[in-house]
């Protein structure tokens, strides 16, 4: 079964590098950035583009920051009465442990709130979905590293149990990796999973259903774009964030200041 995805927003985005790049449309409403590993990509990586440089995500809250923006939780994109001024939503996919060696550190400096979603059965693990089709070992976040980045006042979110493409199971697959994952998590951690991501962003009307019927409340996408004032919670957009191409235009710009 093929994925079902929506067709391309007309207010689609490129991948996001930096605010100024930006500001005319993120005025318009409040942004969800998608980020997935922090640091350098080791040797070999197939799927660098996977990767943030620290300094960079450092670069890039900072920005945010500074002109005035406040991070939110994916609550507030739940029928919002108006657009949202100055809010960016921050997620982080798989749980990774660089998310707590490397952005953590960051978001309670800065002070921002974040989300990660969770792989269930991959806690403590790595990214096994991947080294099977040739790319590098990465870890997971541990019990421990996820209880302190909910202490650090972050949030977490269900990601299934394994991160499977949900739309090339059976549904009664489907519905035991969504349904299944977020009650781990819930017992796990001691609280309500009230937010997911579709593995590898793949949906279809069948899966959306199943995920609301499951209890979570939104669902982010891979879709990019921004969300307008009565979009489903449950295909929300987001931007991967991402360091700009190597070019002499943007050289210097990349170097770390």
């Amino acid at each position: 079964m093929a994925p079902s995805r929506p067709l391309p927003s007309p207010d689609a985005l490129p991948p996001y590098t930096n605010l100024w790049a930006y500001r005319k449309r993120f005025a318009e409403a409040a942004p969800i950035l998608m980020y997935h590993k922090v640091g350098s990509p080791p040797f070999g990586t197939r799927f660098r583009g996977l990767y943030l440089p620290t300094w960079l995500l450092a670069r890039q809250l900072c920005e945010w920051k500074s002109a005035g923006w406040t991070s939110v939780s994916l609550e507030e994109f739940i029928e919002p009465a108006v657009p949202m001024r100055r809010r960016v939503g921050l997620t982080f996919d798989d749980g990774y442990a660089s998310l707590h060696e490397e952005a953590l550190p960051l978001l309670r400096e800065i002070g921002f709130r974040a989300i990660v979603f969770l792989i269930a059965d991959r806690i403590g693990g790595s990214n096994d979905w991947d080294t099977a089709i040739g790319e590098k070992p990465a870890a997971l976040m541990d019990r421990t590293q996820i209880q302190e980045w909910i202490e650090a006042g972050q949030e977490i979110g269900g990601h299934t149990l394994s991160h499977p493409s949900l739309v090339r199971l059976t549904l009664p697959e489907a519905r035991r990796e969504i349904v299944d994952g977020k009650k781990k998590l819930e017992d796990l951690f001691g609280r309500s999973i009230d937010h997911f991501s579709y593995p590898y962003g793949d949906w279809n009307p069948q899966i959306r259903d199943l995920v609301a019927e499951a209890g979570y409340r939104t669902a982010c996408t891979v879709e990019r774009g921004i969300n307008q004032v009565g979009d489903d919670p449950f295909l929300l957009r987001r931007i991967m964030a991402c360091r700009p191409p190597r070019t002499l235009r943007t050289l210097f710009g990349l170097m770390p200041g």
